[in-house]
Parts: C-alpha cells; structure tokens; sequence
C-alpha cells in the first residue's frame, strides 16, 4: 500500500529535473528572444504564404476565364436557340457546344478541380453538362434554380460570372467552388462546380492556415485556440467574393538567434542530458530485474507452447509492471482455451463433413422409385420411365460428388426439378413446384442439396398428409449482403410446439432420399458461413409451413 508506484518516479524524476535545469533557462531565454524569432518568421511566413495565395488566385482566375468563354462562346449560345431537344436539329447543335466545351476544358488548368459544368436554360427544357469528378441527375437543373444564389443572381455592367464557395450539388455535400455565368445573346446559364481540394496546397504547406467563407472554413473548422489572444490573424483575399485565406500565429514563439542565446541553450542541452543519462541509467536498472522475469516467462510460452501455464511470481512488484505480468497470465489461460475451442471446432467440422460424405440413398426411396418404374413398364410400356430413371441417375450421381461444394443456384435448380421429376411420378401430380427465382440470382453459390430436403419435407411433412393437391413455392431474393431462399407450402403446417423440436431432430424419415434432415442443414450452413446464418420457420395449424434459409450472396466468381 505505501509502495509507490514507477510511473509515480518517473514523472517526479522528469518533474525534478525540469525545474532545476529547464524552467530556469527557459525564462532566460524567453526575455530576449521572442520577439526576434516572432518577427523574422512572421516576415519568411508571409512571403511564402503571398505566392502560395497568387497561385490559388490563378487558379480562381482561370475558373473565372473558362466559365466566361463557355457563356462567350457561340456555339453555346446557337445551341440555345432551340427550345428543347425534340427539336429539328437541337442535338447537333448541343453536341457540337460539348465538344467546344470539352476542347476548352482539356487545356485548362481548371479542369484538375472540375466538379461539372451544366449550361442550362431557366425553364430546364434544354439544358447539357460536362462531367468532372461528380456526375450528374436529371435534377441539376431543378436544384441549381431553386439556390437562394441564383434567384438573386445579377451581373454589374461589364461582368459576366459571379463567383463563390458553397455546398455541392450533389451528395455528399462538400465545400465546393461555385461560378454562375449568363450565356451571352441567349435566355440561358452556365453552373460551374470546382473542388475545393484547390485550396489543398496552400493549407497543407502552411500551419495553421484555413480557407473561410460565410460557407464555413476548409479544410475544417477552426479550433477554438486558434481564435484567442495568444495568436495573431494574418488576412489574405482570395478573388472568391466573401472568401478569404487566414493564417494563425503564435504570439511567442521560442527561438535562438543571438550569440548569447545559443550559449545559454547549448549549456542547457548538456545540463539535462547529464542528468538524464543518470536518471535513464538507474531506472533501467531497477526495471531490468523486473521485466526480466517477464522476458523469461514469455521465452518459455513460446518454446513450450504450454499456454495453460501461469507464474504468479510476475504478478508481484511495481503495479504497472505486475499489471503486465497479470495480462501475460490472463493472455496464456485465454490462448489455452481458444486453442481447445478450435480444436473442438475442427473436430466438429470434420465431422459434418464425413456425414455429408457418407450420405447414401435410402433403400425405401430406392425400392419406391423402382417399383414406380416397374408399374409404368407393364401399364405404360415405357411411358414414363425415361423421364424417371433419366432424373434417378443425375441424382445418384451428384450425391455420389458429396455434399459440402459450393454450387450456383441456377444447378441447385436443376437438382431440384430432376428430384421433382421423380416425385411428380411417384405422387401422379397431387402437387407442383411453382419457381419466384430472378434470372439475376442463378450465379449465386449455395451448398448442394441445401433445397431438396427441404421440398422433401414439404412433400412427406406437409402435402401428403392432407390428401390434396398441393403448392410449393421456391423463391429467393438479395436482402443486404444475403441471399434469402425459401420453400414453402400449403400443407397441414406445424403447432409452436412442433417448430420447437425441429432443432432436436436426431433420425429422419424413412422416405428420405438423402438422409438430411432439417437439423444437418441448419448446422452445416453455420459452420460454412457462420452462426448469423441458418434456416427460421413460418407455420400455423392447417395453414401450411415456410422455412427461409439465410446464407451469405457468394457469385460463382468471388469464391
């Protein structure tokens, strides 16, 4: 309890040695140099900021020079004098103003920020842009004229393009650099929209410099310390109207320039790292018995790889260093228990996979199957039996594959009609699978044989019992980042009850073809894609029963 603690000695150490070398010198120093330091960097700053400002102003002028030659140039005006783009001849004329416009652009230096450029008429019945970074919607035209900006829109004797920071047009909103222009000797006008990255260059070189407008500043707002009395404001226009650039400095900064001042700092670095050296070389000592104590525990964790060991030995001394120790034990225990977890996880897993592997055909579904095919010889002579052995034979030998590859659902599909081809023999048409799939879907991966269990069920489980004709409906849909299957049903449906031990199934019918019970899928598809994944239930006495199967959306050519 009156132990104290390292980091304790260390900050009064370091606390120590300030204040008998440092603070002193500082005060020394700080007298005669401030004010030197303050005005030789303030003059270097600005001279660099004014040319890094004249090459953003540039810049604005040359967004300026090219919004003015689009609402100058011609073309664009020949292209407004069509109404809109129904009329004769209207196309060839907007065309031939893009592709003035593109030529522009493509040598201006303007065109490194460009955003768009949409000339429009006020009507928005003919209207074109030429994309930069952004693209664009048919709702340009709709939202630039209901900006409070171009509703108050004028332009003085002898200027054409009105110029501003503002929101981009389209989301995400960012600061953007916005020029409207009116095209001359036509009823239309020209929206300009230019990344404020173009004021990149100047914020990054400098400290402490910000781009402010009454949209806000760039790159960000303006940290509250920068706006006390400590720091002085340097102003810098930019040719943007209500825009400008604004540089922050520190009133008091420290520095060395005379002769004396260099002595003095000099004679300090020596002082303090002396005593550093002192202080560095007793605490490494005292921290060497420590740590090393650590050192050897780890070194034999990982020769030994026995992780469940702990030594509580290194839980003793300072509180940081026994915080430490006590991770290190905590971390051993923790890494025994993952590795014990994975192992019964592979295990597990390899288990699932054997049962798949050693799926056979149930004898009752085989014996069922070839007495079907018998009768329709004698009754039939051949009627029939193409269609069922035909699909007997795809079956047998895609479950003879194994059951844990991945398959696109268009292939599931077709497993499912050869299993239905079977069936719908056997059954003489008491039900029909009716398909809701999107052509989009068929690429997507699911494991084989993940449906036909489930249409078995439907079948044996839910029609049959009823004694009527019966729907099955498959269907699937995207739902975020899964694929959503379901079957379902219009049989005699499942009590809460009944839902309940679903999960606890351990044998399956006899009239199983595969052998894979509800159960089995549920498990096998959260070991492959995880436990956010698996089959839920919609049913109700005598009104049928739905099972959704959730997986992860896999195309064909992603895995």
């Amino acid at each position: 309890m009156g132990r104290s603690t390292l980091k304790a000695r260390i900050i009064t150490s370091v606390l120590i040695c300030f204040l008998a070398v440092w603070f002193p010198s500082i005060l020394i120093l700080f007298s005669y140099m401030n004010r030197e330091v303050y005005n030789e960097a303030s003059s270097v700053v600005r001279e660099q900021i004014d040319g890094a400002v004249k090459e953003v102003n540039d810049e604005i002028f040359s967004i300026i020079d090219a919004t003015s030659w689009i609402c100058s140039e011609s073309s664009v005006a020949d292209a407004f004098e069509y109404a809109s783009l129904e009329e004769r001849g209207a196309p060839v004329a907007v065309l031939e103003a893009q592709q003035r416009i593109e030529a522009y652009m493509a040598a201006s230096s303007a065109s490194s920020y460009l955003n768009k450029i949409v000339v429009f008429s006020p009507d928005g019945k003919l209207f074109f842009e030429r994309a930069g970074w952004r693209s664009g919607t048919l709702a340009d035209v709709d939202m630039i004229t209901a900006m409070p900006e171009f509703q108050s829109l004028s332009f003085p004797p002898g200027v054409v393009v009105s110029i501003g920071l503002g929101q981009t047009l389209n989301n995400p909103k960012e600061l953007c650099i916005r020029a409207f222009g009116r095209v001359r000797n036509a009823d239309a006008y020209v929206y300009a929209e230019f990344s404020a990255d173009l004021f990149t260059p100047l914020v990054e070189v400098f400290d402490d410099i910000y781009i402010v407008s009454e949209y806000g500043a760039y790159p960000q707002s303006i940290p509250g310390h920068l706006l006390s009395s400590s720091y002085s404001q340097t102003v810098y226009p930019l040719e943007i109207d209500g825009c400008s650039a604004i540089q922050f400095q520190e009133r008091m900064p420290l520095s060395l320039i005379s002769s004396s001042g260099l002595a003095v700092f000099f004679l300090v670095i020596v002082a303090s790292i002396l005593l550093f050296v002192v202080i560095s070389v007793l605490l490494s000592r005292y921290l060497t018995k420590a740590s090393s104590k650590l050192v050897s525990h780890i070194e034999y964790l990982m020769d030994t790889k026995d992780f469940g060991y702990t030594d509580k030995s290194i839980e003793a001394g300072d509180k940081e260093l026994a915080q430490i120790g006590h991770a290190v034990n905590a971390m051993s225990v923790s890494i025994s228990s993952l590795l014990k977890s994975n192992e019964k996880l592979f295990e597990d897993k390899k288990r699932m996979e054997i049962d798949m592997l050693q799926m056979q055909v149930n004898p009752h579904f085989l014996y069922n199957t070839l007495e079907s095919m018998h009768y329709l010889a004698e009754v039939q002579r051949n009627d029939g039996i193409a269609r069922m052995s035909r699909g007997l034979s795809t079956l047998l030998r895609n479950m003879a594959k194994g059951s844990s590859d991945k398959i696109s659902l268009s292939e599931e599909l077709s497993l499912l009609r050869d299993y239905d081809d079977i069936q719908q023999v056997r059954y003489m048409g008491m039900y029909e699978i009716v398909y809701d799939v999107p052509e989009s879907l068929m690429d997507y991966c699911v494991q084989k044989f993940t449906l036909q269990p489930l249409v078995e069920n439907s079948i044996f489980h839910g029609i049959e019992p009823t004694g009527r004709f019966g729907i099955i409906t498959i269907a699937a849909e995207l739902i975020d980042s899964s694929l959503v299957l379901s079957v379902a049903d219009d049989g005699i449906g499942m009590t809460e009850e009944e839902m309940e031990n679903i999960f606890r199934e351990r044998k399956h019918s006899k009239t199983d073809m595969t052998g894979v019970g509800v159960r089995n899928i549920n498990e096998r598809i959260k070991l492959i894609y995880g436990n956010e994944y698996g089959l839920s239930f919609e049913s109700a006495k005598g009104n049928g029963t739905k099972v959704i199967v959730c997986i992860k959306a896999e195309r064909r050519d992603e895995i």
